[in-house]
């Protein structure tokens, strides 16, 4: 992956080394894998990084070839792309699909699977850097990036994310905001609780519609503990519909949430990226 960017007159006479220090939030690390193992260019001719910069220079800088695991093997499996670019990816995750192997069971199908799968089809030379996880029963929007310096730079950035979920009960507010924190359950390794010794975490939530099982609320979240939105239900006496880990019995398989939107700035193009993906059938007959 190759990335270039044009020196204005504000990073006159900076050197290499401190414009994508300083500028570009390269870590020290990042950039010594570069001088190494890839290239740095100003005009299409290769520099050292104490090469002092002009205004209207075009650096360059040609990132070192991904390293794969040799523990996640890619597998076919379909995918519903709802964005991609040179940089990152955007899909659709379906319910019951992990995000990536467990450990203690390398061979499970995930997604991280198909899309190493897919990167290889299209020849894309690139790794799985997840930048949004979800559980294995929320269906919806995973960003992943191509590289992993993308992959630091969207962690630094605000990432928006709107969720469906649907709630046992009558929330007896049309809108409201949870700010409890939230702390590991321990013993468990799974389960959360909210805690005073946690990390903060806020949920924003407003009633969608009343329906037949209990209530769909959308949900943004302020912070991303991890689950978050099914804690915070359950602690105000609202549990996900089919949530049996935090409460929620019901039929359904599985937590009924749903990420429909995420909205970020490219962190190359600057642009606003809008992604949006419909509930599947499972949660839409809830309705």
């Amino acid at each position: 992956m190759n990335i270039s960017w044009s020196i204005t007159r504000k990073h006159h006479q900076w050197l290499v080394r401190d414009y994508l220090l300083h500028v570009r939030a390269f870590s020290n690390r990042l950039l010594k894998e570069v001088k190494k193992e890839g290239a740095i260019l100003i005009n299409g001719e290769s520099v050292k990084v104490r090469k002092e910069m002009v205004t209207g220079d075009v650096l360059t800088v040609q990132f070192p070839a991904e390293k794969r695991s040799d523990a996640v093997e890619p597998k076919y499996m379909p995918l519903q792309i709802v964005y991609e670019d040179d940089y990152l990816l955007i899909v659709n995750k379906r319910r019951g699909l992990a995000i990536s192997p467990n450990m203690n069971d390398l061979k499970e199908s995930t997604l991280a699977n198909g899309v190493l799968h897919y990167f290889d089809t299209q020849s894309i030379n690139a790794t799985y850097h997840v930048v949004t996880r979800l559980d294995r029963y929320t269906s919806g929007l995973v960003l992943i990036a191509k590289n992993r310096y993308i992959h630091h730079l969207l962690q630094q950035s605000e990432i928006k994310r709107v969720y469906e979920a649907f709630v046992t009960g009558h929330l007896e507010q049309s809108s409201g905001t949870i700010d409890l924190p939230i702390a590991r359950n321990l013993p468990s390794i799974i389960e959360r609780k909210v805690s005073d010794k946690g990390k903060r975490a806020v949920t924003h939530y407003r009633v969608k519609r009343v329906v037949a099982q209990g209530s769909q609320v959308e949900v943004e979240l302020e912070t991303g503990r991890t689950h978050q939105i099914r804690v915070h239900f359950a602690h105000i006496g609202h549990p996900l519909i089919g949530d049996d880990l935090y409460g929620g019995h019901h039929q359904l398989t599985g937590q009924a949430l749903h990420c429909g939107w995420i909205t970020i700035e490219h962190p190359i193009h600057n642009k606003i990226v809008h992604a949006y993906a419909n509930k599947p059938n499972a949660l839409k007959r809830l309705t």
